[in-house]
């Protein structure tokens, strides 16, 4: 086991140790929506149910594994990063098929995954555990809306669009407000990732989190995008 804490080489964005997850698990998670497709609803949401649990488990295996190496500190591993809020709540959302806020975190999720997989904030490689709960983490989360959408039916509309923009806009200032009392960062808001990501465009604090905020109305937009053509045809 001791395997999984031995420092690897260092991670670098846009190579094979970035893409090659992205591709493999993407396929893998293609492939379960793809069988998914021909069960009951009841399986269907079995099976969505399964899914969620997946990055769930990796929140709390990330807290473990930093725990027992002796690195867990609440400046990094709380869960108020938004990819570590939506994890957790998923679950119950999908157990209680509850549509409405289903459909908010569709916009959270997407949204606020984005990055993550584009500029991954890591350290090490494989075979270091940061590196494999990471992407079995982004990319199970990612592809899970999808796959609410494609199994259920369910179709984002407006109001939850600007729902998850509200929200996500008072969780930024909740987040800062935490940031800034216990040295954090979590959700980016007190300074850039470390390792370099797509923040590293937009200028200096706080300049960058006004450009991101018309990033996000775009990025909204988008994910709104495929359902709005559908309401109207």
């Amino acid at each position: 086991m001791e395997f999984f804490f031995t420092p690897t080489d260092t991670y670098r964005n846009f190579t094979g140790h970035h893409w090659s997850p992205v591709l493999i698990l993407s396929l893998s998670f293609y492939w379960i929506i793809w069988i998914g497709k021909s069960k009951t609803e009841h399986v269907k949401w079995n099976m969505l149910l399964a899914l969620s649990m997946i990055p769930f488990m990796a929140v709390i295996s990330r807290a473990f594994f930093t725990f027992y190496e002796g690195s867990f500190t609440i400046q990094e591993e709380l869960p108020l990063h938004l990819c570590r809020i939506s994890a957790l709540t998923m679950p119950f959302l999908i157990y209680f098929k509850n549509k409405k806020w289903i459909n908010i975190f569709y916009f959270l999720i997407i949204v606020g995954t984005f990055q993550a997989v584009i500029t991954a904030d890591l350290k090490y490689t494989f075979p270091h555990y940061s590196y494999i709960i990471y992407w079995v983490f982004h990319m199970s989360l990612v592809w899970l809306p999808v796959a609410i959408i494609t199994l259920t039916g369910i179709k984002p509309d407006k109001s939850a669009m600007i729902a998850a923009f509200i929200l996500g806009n008072i969780y930024m200032v909740l987040t800062l407000a935490v940031n800034f009392t216990i040295g954090s960062n979590y959700f980016y808001t007190r300074h850039k990732p470390p390792g370099g990501s797509l923040l590293d465009f937009f200028g200096p604090w706080p300049i960058y989190l006004l450009v991101v905020e018309g990033i996000a109305i775009i990025l909204f937009l988008l994910a709104y995008l495929p359902f709005k053509k559908k309401v109207n045809q």
